[in-house]
């Protein structure tokens, strides 16, 4: 443990201690105020159970935590799981990674390795489910490790569930919280449960969230609202059946970020020239511009423009689920029919080239259908899935002197059928097994244009001499307008003087010169039409044996697996599937009477073929983001939790990871001026289409996975202070370290994420008589915005985007 962290932590230990807030899994509740550690009940295989008798590696946060520590969305979830990132780069798109599982989502047809559901229906796309707030939920489940067996698509590193409260038969009830702070921050969201007769009950539920943007050019603001319905009807012990549906709409300005600096290629390789602005500057505010407007852009080769547009977000999010539940003689079948919908149109800066539009419809239904009973001492869960997925899209990603124009349709259909049995040997000891058989089909059909305007010719006329070809003077060549259709594109190059009239506008590669004579365009066209198949079988086996009355052991060896696919990758339109192995054990205990709970695990994760995103140079030295697989790589470490309740109103608890990654096999394959990466590379022997510029193959091996720090501490200490008969002060800080990260596949510099502390606190004043809680809360107490993503840019710029800066506000919540 370096020095300064290991005094870090244990001068912040001596004034903090370790805690969580009221509500958290396993910690106190109001109605354990007298009894110790109260238990967050889970449904993460498929059964009701206490998370601390689930014999699985998982977080889960209760609807009241959720609400006590201000997570309002998915990007928040990190303050309570340490395993886990999730981060936005920009349009609707989410990436989420737990200990280095993950991958970068740039586009959308590629699945995601932790796999979202919202309530029990898994989901194609993470942005879905993360786009929307957490309003009234029971719970969020993070579960970590491959999940192979029991949940509708494979995901290799984890799940994350995302329960909503359900409708109680009989009862007439509501609530709310509301709150307002700084950035002009207000957020409320109620609900009101109403009981229709004896037999069914409706339960609704909305919310709407705002605030400035944190960056100067308006960006990393909040608009977010939405409406959840569901309906439960139960004619009999026997027959449960509950419909819901949602809706969300975000819109706003959307994510930002900021320029950190510029790697300027020279003969002896990239030298760092740092931008001199802050982390709120933003990318379209005058000072952004006028840094931006410094830099030359390839292949024309004249300085870059400002921002030709500001952002904006336009998405919605809507759909319709089912649970259907029927008690019989052999067990309980379980119906789960949804359909699901997506509508995104977003303008956004990513990653720092000119504006980048995308305009996205995702379509899916899916239908899982379980049996779960118990036949003497055999417990059987065995079920089967269906999923079917549309993804319409075109976008446009302008780097100014390039515009690369996509279109495609992208269709996945997935089948599954599973089971697992758990046999109890004793009382004590049980042994589980389980299978999955999984076949995906996918296929693509797209197109991307490229429109490329050159200095000179091809190979361009490279700096210094562009500039006595005139290539830098205003005018010389185009800077291309956020078009979507190569006809207007054309038209427009027409209309401006750039090339000649007549000029037309064919499905093929076509070359346009420049009517001033300072150069060319080059119109690619790249169809991608193609399909295939993957399966795989998945399996698991393990142990759990109860060491005592609140002791329990366990042990697990589980497979997972994702699919392969198709791209819009000029040169590389297809990926294989990514494979993982995890071994894990660990012990989950209460001792005490009830008010110490201790929590280990150890883990070795074996992740092979790794579906990683990163920017490459195509054949025809066109950049592209390109999906590639990894080769091999190792996880391992283990997890800690603790939790003290060593008086009746005062909890505390720590949480400790250590993660341990290494690549064993990592290739990295671009040219020049994409070559920037801090690994040692290789000719691979080929040559771009200018026969001269080198094909390089980067050997990263030993490099940490991203996302993926050494050290993960999360600390803290809520104290309820009775100040009347029927009013209490509850008072709670809590604190979290997180040692230092790449978040980058080039390894630079700026890449990695130094280490950090986060703080939050919170004072409210509870009325236990009429369920009203009136408080304060301040969250980043330090005021610093840390790298939640860096980048390098494709056009030479470092960039990052932040976390929120400190906020601050009133909070105020009741139910009745």
């Amino acid at each position: 443990m370096p020095f300064q962290f290991r005094d870090a932590m244990c001068s912040s230990a001596l004034v903090m201690a370790l805690a969580v807030p009221a509500g958290m899994a396993n910690a106190q509740d109001s109605g354990a105020a007298e009894s110790g550690l109260a238990d967050i009940v889970v449904t993460a295989q498929r059964k009701q159970e206490s998370a601390q008798t689930a014999a699985i590696a998982i977080d889960a946060v209760g609807g009241d935590a959720l609400i006590a520590r201000g997570i309002g969305q998915a990007e928040a979830l990190t303050k309570a799981v340490p395993a886990l990132t999730v981060t936005n780069g920009g349009g609707s798109n989410t990436s989420i990674f737990l200990r280095g599982v993950g991958n970068i989502t740039n586009s959308s047809y590629n699945d995601p390795a932790v796999t979202p559901s919202y309530d029990g229906v898994v989901l194609g796309r993470a942005a879905g489910a993360f786009g929307a707030a957490f309003y009234d939920l029971a719970r969020v489940e993070v579960l970590k490790g491959p999940q192979g067996i029991l949940y509708g698509r494979n995901a290799t590193g984890g799940a994350i569930n995302i329960i909503p409260n359900r409708p109680e038969l009989g009862k007439r009830s509501g609530g709310f919280a509301a709150s307002i702070g700084n950035y002009d921050a207000v957020s409320a969201e109620g609900f009101v449960n109403l009981p229709v007769g004896d037999t069914s009950a409706l339960r609704l539920a909305a919310m709407r969230q705002v605030h400035d943007g944190y960056n100067r050019d308006g960006t990393d603001d909040l608009d977010r609202s939405g409406v959840r319905a569901q309906w439960l009807f139960e004619p009999s012990d026997r027959i449960s059946i509950r419909v819901g549906g949602d809706y969300t709409h975000v819109g706003g300005i959307g994510t930002g970020g900021s320029y950190i600096g510029a790697y300027v290629q020279g003969a002896s390789g990239y030298s760092f020239v740092p931008a001199g602005l802050d982390s709120s500057e933003g990318f379209n505010t005058t000072a952004a511009n006028a840094y931006r407007q410094t830099a030359l852009g390839a292949p024309g080769f004249g300085f870059l423009t400002a921002m030709n547009r500001v952002q904006s977000t336009d998405n919605r999010y809507w759909g319709v689920n089912a649970e259907i539940a029927i008690k019989t003689g052999i067990g309980t079948i379980t119906l789960l029919p949804a359909y699901r919908r997506s509508d995104a149109e977003s303008y956004f800066y990513g990653p720092a080239f000119n504006t980048a539009y995308t305009k996205e419809k995702d379509k899916q239904i899916s239908l899982e259908a379980r049996l779960a009973g118990q036949k003497g001492g055999v417990e059987y869960v065995l079920g089967g899935f269906y999923f079917n997925e549309t993804i319409d899209n075109v976008g446009e990603y302008n780097q100014e002197f390039v515009l690369p124009i996509q279109h495609y349709t992208h269709k996945t259909k997935s089948w599954a059928s599973f089971g697992q049995l758990t046999g109890h040997l004793s009382d004590r000891f049980r042994l589980v097994g389980g299978l999955r058989y999984t076949h995906d089909r996918k296929s693509i059909d797209g197109i991307i244009n490229n429109f490329i305007a050159f200095c000179g010719g091809i190979p361009p006329v490279t700096p210094p001499a562009s500039f006595a070809a005139g290539c830098a003077a205003p005018g010389a060549l185009p800077r291309f307008p956020n078009f979507t259709s190569t006809a207007d594109t054309v038209n427009w190059l027409i209309a401006n003087g750039f090339i000649a009239q007549g000029s037309t506008n064919e499905a093929r590669d076509q070359v346009y010169p420049l009517s001033n004579g300072r150069g060319l365009i080059l119109k690619t066209n790249y169809p991608v039409v193609a399909s295939g198949t993957y399966s795989r079988a998945t399996w698991k086996v393990g142990a759990e044996f109860d060491a005592g009355p609140r002791s329990l052991l366990y042990a697990t060896v589980e497979t997972g697996y994702r699919a392969g696919g198709f791209q819009l990758s000029e040169g590389n339109p297809a990926y294989d599937p990514e494979f993982i192995t995890a071994y894990t054990i660990g012990s989950k205990n209460r001792f005490f009477g009830n008010r110490v709970q201790l929590n280990v695990e150890a883990f070795y994760w074996k992740y092979k073929d790794q579906q990683i995103n990163y920017f490459s140079i195509s054949p025809d030295s066109v950049l592209i983001n390109t999906i590639d697989n990894a080769g091999r790589a190792d996880i391992k470490g283990f997890d800690v939790d603790l939790i003290v309740k060593p008086f009746a109103r005062t909890t505390l608890n720590g949480k400790v990871q250590y993660l341990n990654t290494e690549y064993k096999a990592l290739t990295l394959t671009t040219a020049s001026p994409r070559d920037n990466i801090n690994c040692p590379s290789t000719p691979t022997g080929g040559l771009l289409n200018d026969g001269v510029t080198p094909i390089l193959a980067f050997n990263c091996a030993g490099r940490p996975l991203l996302f993926s720090p050494k050290w993960t501490v999360n600390m803290g200490v809520e104290q309820v202070i009775p100040v009347s008969a029927g009013a209490e002060l509850s008072a709670s800080v809590n604190s979290s370290w997180r040692s230092s990260q790449y978040g980058a596949f080039e390894y630079l510099d700026f890449e990695k994420i130094p280490g950090y502390w986060l703080t939050d606190a919170s004072l409210a004043l509870r009325l236990t008589g009429t369920d009203l809680s009136i408080g304060l809360f301040v969250q980043n107490i330090e005021n610093k915005r840390r790298i939640a993503t860096p980048q390098s840019s494709p056009i030479g710029f470092a960039i990052a985007r932040y976390t929120a800066p400190r906020t601050y506000g009133l909070r105020v919540s009741s139910s009745f």
